[in-house]
Protein backbone atom coordinates (compact mmCIF):
# COMPACT_ATOMS: atom_id res chain seq x y z
CA UNK A 1 0.00 0.00 0.00
CA UNK A 2 1.58 2.96 -0.91
CA UNK A 3 0.10 5.27 1.79
CA UNK A 4 -2.19 5.35 4.74
CA UNK A 5 -3.40 2.30 7.09
CA UNK A 6 -5.90 -0.43 6.57
CA UNK A 7 -7.95 -1.34 9.36
CA UNK A 8 -9.96 -4.55 9.85
CA UNK A 9 -13.18 -2.94 8.55
CA UNK A 10 -11.56 -2.27 5.57
CA UNK A 11 -9.79 -3.27 2.02
CA UNK A 12 -7.43 -1.84 -0.48
CA UNK A 13 -8.20 -2.24 -4.27
CA UNK A 14 -6.04 -1.37 -7.26
CA UNK A 15 -8.06 0.32 -9.79
CA UNK A 16 -6.64 1.61 -13.01
CA UNK A 17 -3.26 1.07 -11.51
CA UNK A 18 -4.68 3.53 -8.41
CA UNK A 19 -4.59 1.67 -4.98
CA UNK A 20 -7.96 2.91 -2.84
CA UNK A 21 -9.00 2.14 0.50
CA UNK A 22 -12.44 0.86 1.17
CA UNK A 23 -14.17 1.16 4.11
CA UNK A 24 -17.98 -0.01 6.08
CA UNK A 25 -19.84 2.46 6.73
CA UNK A 26 -22.99 2.36 8.64
CA UNK A 27 -26.46 2.08 6.64
CA UNK A 28 -28.16 5.74 6.84
CA UNK A 29 -30.61 6.49 9.06
CA UNK A 30 -33.10 9.27 7.96
CA UNK A 31 -34.19 10.12 11.50
CA UNK A 32 -29.91 10.91 11.91
CA UNK A 33 -30.41 14.48 10.21
CA UNK A 34 -34.10 14.89 11.68
CA UNK A 35 -32.30 14.37 15.39
CA UNK A 36 -28.72 16.69 14.52
CA UNK A 37 -31.66 19.54 13.37
CA UNK A 38 -33.66 19.08 16.50
CA UNK A 39 -29.85 19.26 18.34
CA UNK A 40 -29.00 22.53 16.61
CA UNK A 41 -32.37 24.67 16.70
CA UNK A 42 -32.69 23.72 20.56
CA UNK A 43 -29.04 25.75 20.33
CA UNK A 44 -28.87 29.21 18.73
CA UNK A 45 -29.40 28.62 15.35
CA UNK A 46 -32.28 29.26 13.46
CA UNK A 47 -34.69 26.38 11.59
CA UNK A 48 -33.16 27.08 8.05
CA UNK A 49 -29.61 27.15 9.92
CA UNK A 50 -29.42 23.95 11.70
CA UNK A 51 -30.84 22.72 8.03
CA UNK A 52 -27.72 24.03 6.35
CA UNK A 53 -25.73 22.50 9.41
CA UNK A 54 -27.31 19.06 8.97
CA UNK A 55 -27.63 18.48 5.48
CA UNK A 56 -26.75 14.65 5.15
CA UNK A 57 -25.80 14.01 8.96
CA UNK A 58 -25.35 11.19 9.97
CA UNK A 59 -25.76 11.38 13.63
CA UNK A 60 -25.86 15.13 15.78
CA UNK A 61 -21.94 15.65 15.52
CA UNK A 62 -22.43 18.74 13.29
CA UNK A 63 -25.26 20.20 15.21
CA UNK A 64 -23.11 19.83 18.09
CA UNK A 65 -19.79 20.56 16.57
CA UNK A 66 -21.45 24.09 15.24
CA UNK A 67 -23.05 24.83 18.78
CA UNK A 68 -19.05 24.55 20.45
CA UNK A 69 -17.65 26.61 17.84
CA UNK A 70 -20.68 29.31 18.44
CA UNK A 71 -19.81 29.43 21.73
CA UNK A 72 -15.95 29.60 21.50
CA UNK A 73 -14.47 32.69 18.61
CA UNK A 74 -16.79 31.44 15.32
CA UNK A 75 -19.60 33.35 14.11
CA UNK A 76 -23.06 31.98 13.06
CA UNK A 77 -21.46 31.27 9.60
CA UNK A 78 -17.99 30.53 10.77
CA UNK A 79 -19.39 27.74 12.60
CA UNK A 80 -21.89 26.14 10.13
CA UNK A 81 -19.07 26.13 7.40
CA UNK A 82 -16.64 24.44 10.19
CA UNK A 83 -19.17 22.17 10.94
CA UNK A 84 -20.94 20.74 8.23
CA UNK A 85 -20.61 17.09 7.84
CA UNK A 86 -18.52 16.91 10.59
CA UNK A 87 -18.61 13.00 12.24
CA UNK A 88 -17.03 14.07 15.14
CA UNK A 89 -18.83 15.94 17.73
CA UNK A 90 -16.64 18.36 18.77
CA UNK A 91 -13.69 17.25 16.55
CA UNK A 92 -13.77 20.76 14.08
CA UNK A 93 -14.62 22.89 16.65
CA UNK A 94 -11.98 21.66 19.38
CA UNK A 95 -9.16 21.73 16.18
CA UNK A 96 -10.12 25.18 14.82
CA UNK A 97 -10.57 26.80 18.31
CA UNK A 98 -6.75 25.37 18.99
CA UNK A 99 -5.32 26.49 15.78
CA UNK A 100 -6.79 29.73 16.27
CA UNK A 101 -5.58 30.05 19.92
CA UNK A 102 -2.12 29.28 18.68
CA UNK A 103 -0.49 31.08 15.24
CA UNK A 104 -3.66 30.48 12.62
CA UNK A 105 -6.06 33.42 11.91
CA UNK A 106 -9.53 32.18 11.99
CA UNK A 107 -9.95 31.49 8.27
CA UNK A 108 -6.63 29.06 8.68
CA UNK A 109 -7.65 27.52 11.58
CA UNK A 110 -11.16 26.79 9.33
CA UNK A 111 -9.53 25.35 6.09
CA UNK A 112 -6.90 22.92 8.58
CA UNK A 113 -10.17 21.65 10.80
CA UNK A 114 -13.26 21.30 8.44
CA UNK A 115 -15.58 18.77 8.63
CA UNK A 116 -12.93 16.26 9.48
CA UNK A 117 -10.39 18.23 11.75
CA UNK A 118 -9.81 17.17 15.41
CA UNK A 119 -7.20 18.64 17.85
CA UNK A 120 -4.42 16.31 16.43
CA UNK A 121 -4.11 18.24 13.33
CA UNK A 122 -4.32 21.47 15.29
CA UNK A 123 -1.47 20.58 17.01
CA UNK A 124 0.18 18.68 14.02
CA UNK A 125 -0.12 21.77 12.40
CA UNK A 126 1.39 24.34 15.47
CA UNK A 127 3.97 21.75 15.81
CA UNK A 128 4.82 21.79 11.80
CA UNK A 129 5.11 25.59 11.66
CA UNK A 130 7.61 25.86 14.82
CA UNK A 131 9.65 23.60 12.72
CA UNK A 132 10.55 23.68 9.38
CA UNK A 133 7.00 24.21 7.58
CA UNK A 134 5.52 27.69 6.64
CA UNK A 135 1.59 28.01 7.58
CA UNK A 136 -0.15 26.75 4.07
CA UNK A 137 2.29 23.62 4.42
CA UNK A 138 1.41 23.50 7.71
CA UNK A 139 -2.32 23.39 7.07
CA UNK A 140 -1.75 20.89 4.33
CA UNK A 141 0.34 18.43 5.67
CA UNK A 142 -1.49 18.31 8.82
CA UNK A 143 -5.26 18.62 7.21
CA UNK A 144 -4.68 14.79 5.78
CA UNK A 145 -1.71 12.79 7.55
CA UNK A 146 -1.40 14.33 11.76
CA UNK A 147 -0.85 11.56 13.19
CA UNK A 148 2.09 10.84 10.16
CA UNK A 149 3.25 14.24 10.30
CA UNK A 150 3.46 14.55 14.53
CA UNK A 151 5.78 11.26 14.40
CA UNK A 152 8.09 12.37 11.88
CA UNK A 153 8.34 16.08 13.91
CA UNK A 154 9.16 14.19 16.70
CA UNK A 155 11.66 12.19 15.26
CA UNK A 156 12.89 15.43 13.74
CA UNK A 157 13.21 17.02 17.57
CA UNK A 158 15.33 14.35 18.93
CA UNK A 159 17.66 14.87 15.84
CA UNK A 160 20.96 17.11 16.34
CA UNK A 161 21.25 16.70 12.70
CA UNK A 162 18.18 18.20 11.76
CA UNK A 163 18.21 20.72 14.42
CA UNK A 164 21.06 22.25 12.75
CA UNK A 165 19.48 22.35 9.79
CA UNK A 166 16.40 23.93 10.58
CA UNK A 167 17.99 26.60 12.53
CA UNK A 168 19.97 27.45 9.31
CA UNK A 169 17.52 27.39 7.39
CA UNK A 170 15.20 29.56 9.68
CA UNK A 171 18.79 31.99 9.84
CA UNK A 172 18.81 32.07 5.78
CA UNK A 173 14.74 33.10 5.62
CA UNK A 174 15.43 35.73 8.48
CA UNK A 175 18.75 37.14 6.39
CA UNK A 176 16.19 37.05 3.10
CA UNK A 177 14.00 39.54 4.96
CA UNK A 178 16.13 41.86 6.50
Amino acid sequence: MASGSAYADSFVTIRDGREYLCTATEPRNPEDALDCVAEAYRGPFSKEESMEICRGATSKAPAICAISAYRGPFSKEESIELCQRATLANGPSDCATTAYRGPFSKEESMQLCKRGGTAANAECAIKAYRGPYSKEESIRLCRAEADLLIRSLNLMESSADVQTKIRLFKERIQGLFE
